[in-house]
C-alpha cells in the first residue's frame, strides 16, 4: 500500500473563506518514513490559512499504516465523534476490502486500531517509539547475559504489552522457561515494566507459549 494525498476544502477555525488543500488520506509508514516523523512531530497535514495566516490541522479522516509493526489505524476527523458507531462499522468494512484486497499478501491476522484526530495518532506514535527504545535495551540486556533473543509478533506484543524482543530459554520453550528467562535479565538490573509483564504473564497457570517471528 502507498501513501496518498486527497484534496479537500480546509475550514480556518478563526472562520475565514474555506479555501482548497492538498492533504495525505493515507500513510505507509514503512515506506515513508518521513510522514511517519511529521506525525510525531506534529506536523502531518498541517495548512496554512491564506487569509488570516494561520496554521492549523486538516481535519480529515486517514489510514496509517506500518508493516513491519503490524500497526493499521484508522484516524477519524475529530469533528466525526457523534457518528462513531457508524465509522467503527465502516472501519471493520474497508478493514475487509484492505486486507483482502491491498494487502493480500501480507495475510494480515490482526485488527486494526482507531482514533479521533491527529493529536492521538501522535499520542499512539510515542508510546511505539518507547516501547521500541525499552525493547532494544532489552535485546542488548539479554544478549549481555548469554540469552538468544527473539522477537515477538509485533501486534500480540502490543496486545499484551509486551517487549517486541525478549530472551529465548535454553531448552524446551515453556511459558514457565520465557518466564525464568526473563526473570534472570530482569536481576540483572535491567528496569523494564514490558519485560516485568511479560514474565509475570508467562508465569501464570494456563499460561500460553509467546508469538515470535
Amino acid at each position: 500500500m502507498k501513501s496518498i494525498k486527497n484534496e479537500a476544502a480546509a475550514h480556518c477555525p478563526n472562520h475565514c473563506e474555506a479555501f482548497d488543500v492538498e492533504y495525505w488520506s493515507v500513510i505507509s509508514a514503512d515506506k515513508d518514513p518521513d510522514l511517519k516523523t511529521a506525525a510525531l512531530g506534529g506536523e502531518l497535514n498541517l495548512v496554512q490559512c491564506p487569509e488570516c495566516g494561520s496554521f492549523f490541522h486538516h481535519d480529515g479522516d486517514l489510514i496509517y499504516f506500518d508493516a513491519p509493526l503490524e500497526l493499521l489505524v484508522f484516524v477519524f476527523a475529530e469533528k466525526s465523534r457523534a457518528q462513531e458507531k457508524e465509522l467503527l462499522t465502516r472501519m471493520q468494512q474497508d478493514y475487509q476490502i484492505i486486507k483482502t484486497t491491498l494487502l493480500k499478501e501480507l495475510h494480515m491476522d490482526y485488527p486494526p486500531l482507531s482514533v479521533f484526530g491527529l493529536e492521538s495518532l501522535k499520542n499512539i506514535l510515542q508510546k511505539e517509539e518507547e516501547n521500541s527504545f525499552e525493547s532494544e535495551a532489552v535485546a542488548a540486556c539479554s544478549a549481555a547475559e548469554g540469552f538468544e533473543v527473539v522477537r515477538l509478533k509485533p501486534s500480540y506484543a502490543r496486545e499484551h504489552h509486551f517487549s517486541y524482543y525478549v530472551p529465548a530459554p535454553t531448552g524446551k520453550a515453556t511459558p514457565n522457561a520465557y518466564a525464568v528467562a526473563a526473570s534472570k535479565v530482569l536481576k540483572s538490573g535491567l528496569k523494564s515494566p514490558l519485560l516485568m509483564n511479560f514474565k509475570d504473564q508467562m508465569s501464570q497457570e494456563g499460561a500460553s507459549v509467546p508469538l515470535v517471528l
